[in-house]
């Protein structure tokens, strides 16, 4: 499984041309900053033009004839020490003005580009809607904030500079030895290429080995996590030495695949040292050649090998910048993915201003529904019901009868495949999103509370409210019967998804997080069925508050907790077959009343 996810995976890494044509548009958000980069480039430009001095001024310095003592200097005199060293230094000083304004440019280019765009995927991923969650990995999500963007840092900063500086040097190396002799640089250039192309052949297959090494290490380290983690069901089954044999096998693999790889790597080694060495030492056999014969003079000799240097240099360079710009492309285009898809809330045009409805009536007519991916199971089927206004609603039915998705779909996550729901009157899908989802509260049985404060947690509500409304808030929700023991109080720190916290501690945050957001409609879905007894009954008082005058949706497992409920609809299999008061439900002896007496063991009368 792990093999064919890695495949897939280098599918994608494929890059085609559509491909680098639509990267180009990551360019777009350079464009705010287009004359800063301009001038960075200029920078880049006078940096590369430095480089390409260099050894025309160091070959003329090593190759100039000894001078006579007294003569005099002059800036300008090629075959003069003095000159050609003073020369170098201001060469340096130039090339180090413009590198430091090149890196510091781009920099700046760089970092607000890059701001842009990780401002941009949030805002698009946080305006997503639950269906992209249902079909991406949040994991996948993350890398894609993180480790795509942080590439695309990597390529704006040093690798497309560097690639054109790269660039650069090479056509202006090939000219000035072109210039130098072209007789020689024929030679070094019949040479050069067939080096180059065998050597990126070469390390392609090497790479492929590696690759296969690190897939068989990927294998045996997941032997190894599987067989510690299930330590007690590989004792109990006695199966000690199955697993080590499981193990065997996949290092004996590794074993193999890494001596071939060191072979091969081995081979490289030897062939980059007689083929790139046995040319270099052909193109300055036939150099000495020359300068015997005095086609060639010394300065030039020692340009022309300084020249070939920096060429296969940057040869060498290319390809792995060529590398690491493939890699951007395919980083570019997943974030492209995400920044050109389309989104439920617009969080650059989302304004939340709280208009109360679920004032008249909640209305199903005939909603079905079956989730994007599951077409072929119904989860509700043709529902026909309507929620009171200002009273307590119960929602009771076995484990997958479809009590949570109808509360998902009335949040709006999803939308009924037939039928619509009316609220007031109105189609909910024609109401503003944001805002009708303002006016609705989910507490949830599984509670998630972020990395911050208990305080934080409850305001996080509604973030507009005062310290006096969180702490009232919280107050009403029992809290302080917990949060007086902690040193900290209410500023006391949940912990990473609130693990500091017990299940009910928990629990009561997230009802003072509710009654806070002062909802409409409340929706509580199991949001007592993991707590023991004790808890329960201190969660329960904090929820009869919150629900005393105020249209709610109660699903729950414990049918104990619901006799005070209004109407008690009883769903089995996306149908509501049954409803009305506890009592009423009980006489009728049906499903309400197995569910009941299955609970309890005894039936109230």
């Amino acid at each position: 499984m792990i093999q064919k996810s890695r495949k897939t995976y280098e599918k994608k890494e494929k890059i085609s041309f559509n491909t680098w044509k639509k990267s180009f548009k990551i360019f777009n958000y350079i464009k705010p900053y287009k004359w800063i980069y301009i001038l960075g480039l200029i920078t880049l430009l006078i940096s590369s033009v430095s480089s390409i001095i260099f050894p025309y001024l160091l070959g003329g310095l090593l190759g100039v004839e000894d001078q006579e003592k007294g003569s005099q200097f002059s800036l300008m005199d090629f075959n003069n020490i003095n000159s050609l060293f003073a020369l170098l230094l201001i060469l340096f000083i130039i090339q180090s003005i413009a590198s430091f304004f090149r890196i510091y440019l781009f920099g700046i280019v760089t970092e607000n580009s890059l701001r842009d765009i990780r401002e941009i995927v949030f805002r698009k991923l946080i305006g997503k809607n639950i269906t992209f969650y249902d079909n991406n990995k949040v994991g996948e999500l993350q890398s894609r904030v993180s480790s795509d963007v942080s590439l695309l840092t990597e390529t704006f900063n040093t690798t497309l500079a560097e690639f054109l500086r790269q660039i650069l040097t090479i056509i202006f190396g090939i000219l000035f030895i072109m210039f130098i002799s072209w007789k020689l640089s024929l030679i070094m250039l019949a040479i050069v290429p067939v080096v180059a192309i065998s050597a990126v052949f070469f390390g392609k297959f090497i790479k492929k080995i590696s690759k296969q090494a690190q897939d068989q290490s990927a294998n045996s380290n997941i032997v190894l996590l599987e067989s510690l983690n299930g330590i007690r069901n590989v004792k109990s089954m006695v199966n000690e030495v199955f697993e080590f044999n499981r193990f065997k096998k996949s290092t004996d693999k590794l074993n193999t695949l890494g001596k071939t790889n060191a072979i091969w790597r081995g081979l490289f080694a030897g062939f980059i040292i007689l083929v790139m060495f046995g040319s270099i030492i052909f193109v300055i056999w036939n150099g000495m050649k020359m300068v015997n014969s005095n086609t060639l003079t010394n300065a030039e000799f020692f340009q022309f090998l300084l020249y070939t240097v920096m060429i296969a240099a940057s040869f060498g360079g290319i390809s792995s910048l060529i590398g690491n710009i493939q890699k951007a492309v395919g980083a570019t285009e997943r974030l492209l993915e995400i920044i050109n898809s389309e989104i439920e809330i617009d969080i650059e045009s989302a304004t939340i201003q709280k208009t109360p409805i679920f004032k008249k009536s909640i209305e199903f007519k005939n909603v079905s529904f079956h989730y994007p991916n599951r077409s072929d199971l119904e989860i509700l089927k043709n529902i026909n019901l309507k929620i009171p206004i200002g009273k307590q609603t119960a929602i009771v039915g076995g484990s997958g009868a479809g009590k949570s998705t109808l509360a998902q779909i009335l949040l709006r996550f999803y939308e009924p495949t037939n039928g619509e729901i009316l609220i007031d009157n109105k189609n909910y899908l024609n109401y503003n999103l944001s805002n009708y989802r303002s006016n609705i509260s989910l507490v949830p049985q599984e509670i998630f509370l972020f990395g911050g404060s208990i305080y934080e947690n409850i305001a996080y509500g509604d973030v507009t409210a005062n310290e006096k409304a969180v702490n009232e808030a919280a107050k009403m929700a029992n809290i302080n019967e917990f949060t007086d023991r902690f040193e900290d109080g209410m500023e006391t720190l949940v912990g990473d998804r609130g693990v500091q916290l017990s299940g009910g501690q928990k629990q009561r945050i997230a009802i003072a997080r509710a009654i806070l957001r002062n909802p409409s409609l409340l929706i509580l879905d199991e949001a007592t069925s993991a707590l023991d007894n004790r808890t329960e009954n201190i969660v329960q008082d904090a929820l009869s508050k919150l629900l005393k005058n105020r249209t709610s949706i109660v699903i729950a497992h414990r049918l104990t907790t619901l006799k005070d409920a209004e109407n008690i609809l009883v769903l089995s299999n996306g149908e509501f077959i049954e409803n009305g008061t506890h009592q009423s439900l009980i006489s009728k002896k049906g499903i309400y009343y197995n569910l009941y007496h299955s609970q309890n063991k005894s039936v109230d009368n």
